[in-house]
C-alpha cells in the first residue's frame, strides 16, 4: 500500500472508466486527466502503439495481457509517486470491475469508477464515424448482450455520466 498522504488527507486516487463502445469513455477520461493533473492509460492506444492495428486473433490475448500487466504496473508507480491514475478500460462485466478494485486496492485507498452512458443507437453512430463506417453491427449487438453497467449492489464509489 503506498498511499500519498498530505496532512492526513489521500493525495493519490485511481479512476476507473466503465462504459461500452462508444459512450464517450475516452472524452470522459481525457476531461479528467486534465481536471485532476492525472495520467491516463488506456489499452487501445498502447496496442495501437506496440502492435498496429491489425494484430492476428490469435496473437491478440497474450499481447493485451502484457499491455494490461503493463499498465496496472505503471499505474502502481504513478500512484506511489503521488500522481493520480485513470484507467480508460470499458470494465464491461461485474467480474472485471471487482478485479480491477482488488487489484487497485492493493496501492491505493481512493478509488473512484466512473460510469459512461449513452444509448445504444448512439454508440452505433459514433463508431460509425470513427472507424470510417467499419462498424460490424451484428458484432456490436452481439458485445452489447454482454455489456453489464454498474449496479448499486456492487458497492463501489461511482460517478455516473449520460450522454457525454
Amino acid at each position: 500500500q503506498c498511499n500519498f498522504v498530505v496532512d492526513g488527507h489521500i493525495m493519490s486516487s485511481v479512476h476507473l472508466i466503465c462504459g461500452f463502445m462508444g459512450t464517450g469513455k475516452t472524452t470522459i477520461a481525457r476531461r479528467l486527466a486534465m481536471q485532476m493533473n492525472a495520467v491516463r492509460l488506456t489499452h487501445d492506444e498502447f496496442m495501437a502503439d506496440l502492435y498496429g492495428n491489425d494484430i492476428p486473433e490469435s496473437e491478440f490475448r497474450a499481447k493485451w495481457d502484457k499491455v494490461d500487466k503493463l499498465i496496472w504496473n505503471l499505474a502502481e508507480q504513478i500512484v506511489c509517486a503521488g500522481g493520480n491514475v485513470i484507467l480508460d478500460y470499458g470494465f464491461w462485466s461485474r467480474e472485471s470491475r471487482r478485479k480491477a478494485a482488488e487489484r487497485a486496492k492493493i496501492f491505493c485507498d481512493n478509488i473512484t469508477f466512473h460510469q459512461v452512458e449513452c444509448d445504444f443507437e448512439t454508440a452505433k453512430r459514433r463508431l460509425r464515424e470513427r472507424d470510417a463506417g467499419r462498424l460490424d453491427e451484428e458484432a456490436f449487438n452481439a458485445l452489447a448482450k454482454k455489456y453489464e453497467p454498474i449496479d448499486t449492489d456492487e458497492r463501489f464509489d461511482v460517478i455516473y455520466y449520460r450522454n457525454v
